[in-house]
């Protein structure tokens, strides 16, 4: 067939032939990557793009897209505007065309030039078609391969300056291109490291992994950077997850486990988010049922997704689509592999139900570039990737990689993208001193440091004086410990991916290569033993890396590195460790540095000084007289206290530093101590804190009302604040009806009275009305000036007065951000988080505000701000919330009608209603300071609830419980000193039968299985799975008997001869006494039970 244009032919560019007279020319010359375009003018929906690259895609020419190529506009108007050859020569000239191209005859269409290049085109002397490329490569229209606008191996050449009347189209750079992959791998185990160096090497982005038979909903670092998301239910079957690189696992917002079959991730971009879906299909076998139960669920995330979001949905749906594109132009290129059948069906009315386009069958590869699947001498193409059809002309390549040797069956197959990656910021690094080095000989060198130096005189001014000693402890601190360079420690499970172990890989896949393109037997079997040689040497080299941490595990400081390393394993298994973008009041994202600083700082700002309308208080008499000083014992007492490895406050300056300068320590803080009491002045340094938000893992994480902030506060200060809480504990005296941080009161005191009551009630066949109130930020709202007033009630001195008032006068906070900290802003309101003074502060207030309406318990149980009301009638309990509801509000306090909850044991339905009429919410059961109370007086749902938080605190743990390499007797003690409390946790007032004995020894022992490694095939009986992990049996009533003897100690909290020589005990008026009768004949019911 003879082409009936010359310039045409002479150029080469016609390559399959066309239709005569159905041939629409239009030539573009894109900076070396000349495009030429032959459009049948008769076949509206198709076009032929010929490019230098050897490969031609069939393109989309609707009528909306007829006139343009990549978005960009043609300079003529319409293929059938009449142009005079000499305006189309002269055009051509300008942009130094050769003169053939000229000869093309006016009507022959849209001639759109974005860059402005002379393309050069030779005729080679064997008549054939041969063109030269900017960079002087040759080429041709056979072995088609991927373009270089998308080739991520290749570099790429410079940007081209837009011209005048020229529309600018740049060659999309590497970094704005992100690769996006999937793959079926078999099974997981083992291939982790594989999959990491298969997404360095091929720069992979986001990796779709399907078939991982890995069981549990977590996340793990894999190496190089990667973060990998998982979800399973079976360990032996199904199975997805998402690998996620570097650069963009910071910006993972969001992880919906949907199932085994599903799971999805949202990721932050530069412009919105990106909304990626890895799936596995049912395969052929499984039936009907599952296979609709799987596209459901996957029609719910597709339309879950927002409007704007680029939606990615990659994975082996085990369908073929095949070449067949007839009725669904909009969602299949028509570029497939073999025929559809009736799985292919099914994906592609997904693809137009969400108007999605299977990527890969708008891209012509070889066969080996699409195969995706390939078994027994068959190949098909199962795996796929769809966009949303709108964002098609942003993938820029579709294309399987063959010859990767981690799955045996299955070829990963990726998409180049083009996404505006969000802009990487370096992390925040705060150098920090190693506190934790200061022992021993270290400990020494630094106290004969700041002897040598000396601390200044503590009888000065206060600000001068606590500067020059924080420099100076500082100082010494930095020289004799040093200091870390900031930020976590990288990934460390990864030290064996040696260069030894990267060869045995290496030749592994050499060897797969090979039986690849020969399928002999030999080359099999070569295959086989370097993969069984491989798999040794990483055997190898792993357990060689670990043994370090492992004789670290058998030293006598064996607990402080378990705890830490199972801290560490908790960490990384998180979805979302930090968040870099957050939302506004009105919801819009916000990823600018400065902008997300702002908004944390607004957000507690707001939260922290927010006050409700109350009633004027009247003012007590102050009552006059001073302070004793403090004495060294108590300074000391106050520091003993002290916990250490805390988090230090803003000056850097731990508890464990002042410990270590032993008696020079001591003395010098009670002089400094006294000389604050006397000025009635606080360093400023000290009104400082810093707020650390903490996800509470529920809800959106970019919702700042979705953290819990934490503040830290000097711990110097607090020091001197525990000085205080030991002389006010020692003023005033709290109600019994308070159970919270008071001496030998705790939560079981509490939980046990409420279940003795209602087992009273149930015994007299009496209806039990039960009242749960929550008091709304009661922390945060708390009044200042409420709490001044009750502190002179309860008949403080005021000079004590004024020295808790100035150290809350004029108190800051600034806010721990993913970019940084934030600028400071005023605290009016509430009492300090996180200090040792304000929870007496709290329940002092709390029982001078409701003191007119605490009957004793039973009746009135508070533990801090958590108040169980018991009545005998809805009536009588109404009544009794309304006159708290009102007594709160007075002081400024509010009732959380959304946390407050009613229980009665007779059910109905008559409503509880507040003081303004709204109903609260009637349950059958609530989980009373942490242990389930039933409406029906039953323990059931308790054991059942604490043995679900034993398997929690179990997963957490399951880093080292499940490492074989731990010794035994190590993973007992964790087990008995983390998992059992969490279990056994409010059991002592369980009226437990055998049925729950049985529920609690069968949880505990399938836990002590698995950490020794052992199954019940194995015929070990429970006694010496005991003695091997050194742990015994205890039983509920042994618990019981243990509280109740423990009970009736008498204790003295606090030192005799401490300030001015006459501590008291604590308040003789104990619950566990007036309630004695009843607590014993409660046991004696539990025992005579359990036979």
């Amino acid at each position: 067939m003879m082409c009936p244009y010359p310039a045409v032919a002479d150029a080469g560019l016609l390559s399959p032939p066309l239709p005569e007279d159905h041939v629409l020319c239009e030539m573009m010359a894109l900076d070396g990557n000349e495009r030429r375009r032959i459009t049948p003018d008769k076949s509206p929906t198709h076009s032929v793009v010929l490019r230098p690259s050897r490969q031609f895609n069939v393109r989309d020419n609707s009528p909306a897209n007829r006139h343009s190529f990549h978005g960009m506009t043609s300079p003529l108007t319409s293929p059938t505007s009449r142009e005079r050859p000499e305006q189309l020569k002269r055009y051509s000239q300008q942009l130094h065309y050769p003169a053939s191209y000229t000869d093309l005859p006016p009507y022959c269409g849209n001639l759109s030039i974005a860059k402005q290049r002379q393309a050069q085109v030779d005729r080679p002397a064997d008549g054939g078609n041969r063109h030269t490329n900017m960079r002087g490569s040759m080429w041709n229209t056979v072995n088609a391969r991927t373009s270089p606008g998308s080739d991520l191996q290749e570099a790429r050449p410079p940007p081209v300056v837009k011209k005048r009347g020229l529309p600018r189209d740049e060659r999309p750079r590497l970094k704005t291109l992100v690769r996006v992959g999937s793959l079926n791998v078999g099974t997981l185990t083992g291939k982790t490291r594989e999959i990491a160096d298969f997404m360095k090497r091929r720069r992979i982005h986001v990796l779709c992994l399907q078939e991982t038979r890995w069981k549990g909903s977590k996340a793990r670092e894999i190496g190089d950077g990667i973060k990998l998301f998982y979800h399973g239910l079976e360990a032996k079957r199904n199975g997805v997850a998402i690998a996620v690189s570097g650069p963009l696992k910071e910006h993972v917002s969001s992880v919906n486990r949907v199932s085994d079959r599903i799971i999805s991730l949202r990721i932050a971009t530069k412009d919105g988010f990106w909304t990626v879906v890895s799936v596995y299909a049912p395969q052929c076998g499984c039936t009907e049922a599952d296979k609709e139960a799987f596209y459901e669920e996957l029609d719910d995330v597709i339309r879950s997704a927002p409007e704007g979001d680029y939606v990615t949905v990659a994975g082996d749906f085990n369908g073929h689509v095949g070449q067949d594109r007839q009725g669904f132009e909009r969602v299949h290129g028509g570029i497939g592999f073999g025929r559809r059948n009736q799985e292919g069906e099914r994906i592609i009315e997904l693809a137009e139900a969400h108007d999605l386009a299977i990527a890969s069958t708008f891209f012509i590869k070889r066969e080996s570039q699409k195969i995706t699947y390939c078994s027994g001498g068959r190949q098909s193409e199962i795996d796929h990737i769809l966009v949303r059809r709108q964002f098609l002309k942003t993938v820029k390549d579709v294309k399987t990689i063959p010859g990767e040797e981690i799955a045996g069956q299955h070829r990963p197959v990726v998409a180049d993208v083009c996404i505006a990656l969000p802009k990487q910021t370096k992390a925040v690094r705060e150098p920090r001193i190693r506190w934790w080095k200061l022992t021993g000989e270290t400990q020494k060198t630094f106290r004969e440091k700041i002897a040598a130096v000396g601390l200044p005189d503590p009888c000065g001014l206060i600000d001068p004086v606590w500067a020059s000693a924080a420099s100076t402890i500082l100082t010494c601190a930095r020289d004799t410990l040093g200091e870390t360079k900031g930020g976590r420690r990288g990934d460390r499970a990864t030290w064996f991916w040696n260069e030894d172990v990267q060869k045995m890989v290496k030749a592994k896949k050499d060897a797969y290569k090979a039986w690849q393109k020969t399928k002999s037997l030999s080359m099999l079997a070569e295959y086989k033993l370097k993969k069984k040689e491989a798999k040794a040497a990483v055997a190898r080299a792993k357990n060689a890396a670990m043994d370090e941490l492992y004789d670290k595990l058998e030293s006598s400081q064996a607990e402080k590195h378990v705890f830490r390393l199972a801290k560490a394993r908790r960490r990384a298994s998180l979805d979302v460790t930090e968040v870099r973008a957050v939302k506004n009041e009105d919801g819009e994202v916000l990823r600018d540095a400065v902008a997300v600083k702002e908004r944390w700082r607004a957000y507690f700002e707001q939260l922290l000084n927010e006050e409700f309308s109350r009633k004027e208080r009247n003012s007590a008499e102050p009552v006059a007289g001073p302070i004793q000083p403090w004495t060294v014992d108590e300074v000391r007492m106050a520091m003993k206290k002290m916990k250490a490895g805390k988090a230090s406050g803003p000056d850097g300056i731990p508890v464990e530093a002042w410990r270590s300068l032993g008696e020079l320590g001591v003395r010098w803080l009670t002089m400094f101590f006294n000389n604050i009491t006397r000025s009635e002045k606080i360093p400023e340094a000290w009104k400082d804190s810093i707020i650390v938000p903490i996800f509470k893992r529920k809800g959106d994480a970019m919702n700042c009302a979705n953290y819990r902030g934490i503040k830290l506060i000097a711990h110097t200060m607090k020091i001197y604040e525990r000085l205080l809480d030991m002389r006010l504990r020692d003023m005033v005296e709290i109600a019994s009806d308070q159970f919270g941080f008071l001496p030998e009161r705790s939560t079981i005191d509490a939980i046990f009275i409420a279940r003795q009551v209602m087992e009273k009630y149930r015994e007299k066949n009496k209806p039990c009305h039960l009242a749960f109130l929550d008091l709304e930020k009661a922390y945060d709202r708390l009044p200042r000036a409420v709490l001044w007033e009750v502190m002179r009630e309860r008949g403080i001195p005021e000079c004590m007065v004024r020295t808790v008032q100035v150290m809350y006068d004029g108190s800051t906070a600034r806010v721990r951000t993913s970019h940084g900290i934030t600028s400071k802003f005023d605290i009016t309101v509430g009492v300090h988080q996180g200090s040792a003074l304000s929870p007496f502060l709290f329940i002092m207030t709390l029982d001078t505000v409701v003191k007119h309406l605490l009957e004793g318990p039973p009746f009135t149980l508070l533990y801090a701000d958590d108040v169980a009301l018991i009545a005998d009638s809805r009536a009588e309990l109404q009544l009794k919330i309304q006159k708290w509801q009102s007594a709160l509000a007075d002081a400024g306090l509010k009732l959380n009608l959304r946390k407050t909850e009613i229980m009665s044991s007779s059910g109905g339905d008559d409503v509880v209603l507040d003081a303004n009429g709204t109903a609260f919410t009637q349950t059958e059961q609530f989980q009373y300071l942490g242990s389930i109370l039933s409406a029906d007086g039953t323990v059931d749902a308790a054991v059942r609830g604490r043995i679900a938080c034993a398997w929690l605190k179990w997963r957490e743990a399951t880093g080292i419980l499940c490492d074989r390499r731990c010794s035994r007797v190590l993973k007992g003690k964790i087990y008995r000193t983390v998992v059992r409390p969490a279990m056994m946790y409010g059991s002592e007032c369980w009226p437990v039968t055998k049925a729950h004995e049985r529920m609690l020894n069968t949880a505990e022992m399938r836990m002590l299985r698995w950490a020794c490694g052992l199954t019940r095939r194995d015929k070990v009986c429970n006694e010496d799975i005991r003695t091997i992990m050194q742990t015994a049996k205890t039983a509920c009533t042994e618990v019981a008997v243990v509280w109740t003897r423990y009970e009736k100690i008498t204790t003295t909290p606090y030192p005799a001869g401490l300030g001015d020589g006459s501590y008291r005990k604590a308040p003789q008026r104990r619950t566990e006494k007036t309630m004695e009768g009843h607590r014993m004949q409660g046991y004696e019911r539990a025992w005579s039970h359990q036979g």
